[in-house]
């Protein structure tokens, strides 16, 4: 036999469910984000104030009073633990994984909000984070306009490499494959991962755009000496002047402007 709820009963249900979200968002005050996609969502949401800490790669002008406590690649307890955070938020991002269960083990609460690099994670982490924020509502609602925008463009047949420093190809199953996918073009990269592409595999990628991470710019010394070495000239990119710098976090990881990323690896295309 089924309870019907009775408008008193529903009232008091809505009045607890509002008191939980009220109180999620007065519990956490000392927020530690220690990758750099949670951090932005956080900002997002308006709670930069709550953060204390950081990753080392966080350029956010919202978040330059937080204390940077290492780098996401390679991050350790001690320097979190000097913040005195009430939660630790991170992703897939942070290495060594062991991080959020070493930081349990010492009192301190810590949650890896997206455990993986698929599209659906990212968004779920938005919520996720949302609701820890006691703002569930504003973090659905941005979960849905970001999935929105990642929707698939129209296909454009266009080739893309998008590399880490000139050598670094993002391959299958990268984040940087799947936003060329989603901008309606085929990643030229012959590889799976996030691994260094052979001499050969350069000059048979007929690519008709090649992205870089702007931070190797220098590396690589100028445009026209990178376009002049045989694997690079080859390529319809070279020919056409389509060799491009662009930050590494538009393409290593999703981001909540991954729809614009999407947008503007598109309009390349044209």
């Amino acid at each position: 036999m089924g309870i019907t709820m009775t408008p008193f009963i529903k009232k008091l249900t809505i009045l607890l469910t509002s008191l939980t979200i009220s109180l999620s968002a007065f519990a956490y005050q000392r927020v530690v984000t220690i990758t750099p996609d949670v951090a932005d969502i956080m900002v997002a949401l308006g709670d930069a104030n709550k953060v204390v800490g950081k990753d080392t790669t966080n350029k956010t002008p919202a978040l330059k009073h937080a204390a940077v406590v290492g780098i996401h690649r390679n991050i350790t307890p001690e320097a979190i633990v000097a913040t005195q955070p009430d939660l630790v938020l991170g992703s897939y991002m942070a290495q060594p994984s062991s991080i959020f269960q070493r930081l349990n083990q010492l009192n301190i609460e810590a949650i890896n909000v997206a455990p993986n690099e698929k599209v659906a994670t990212y968004a779920s982490s938005i919520v996720k984070i949302g609701k820890l924020m006691g703002k569930p509502m504003a973090a659905q609602r941005m979960a849905d306009e970001w999935l929105s925008g990642m929707n698939t463009r129209p296909a454009t047949k266009k080739r893309y490499l998008l590399s880490y420093d000139g050598r670094i190809v993002a391959g299958k199953g990268t984040v940087a494959d799947e936003l060329i996918r989603r901008a309606g073009g085929i990643n030229a990269a012959n590889v799976k991962g996030f691994v260094p592409m052979s001499r050969e595999g350069w000059l048979a990628a007929k690519a008709d755009v090649i992205i870089i991470a702007d931070h190797h710019k220098a590396t690589l010394g100028s445009l026209e000496q990178y376009k002049q070495r045989p694997e690079i000239a080859i390529n319809p990119a070279a020919k056409n002047n389509n060799i491009q710098f662009w930050p590494a976090n538009d393409f290593l990881r999703y981001g909540l402007d991954s729809p614009a990323v999407i947008d503007k690896l598109n309009k390349l295309a044209k």
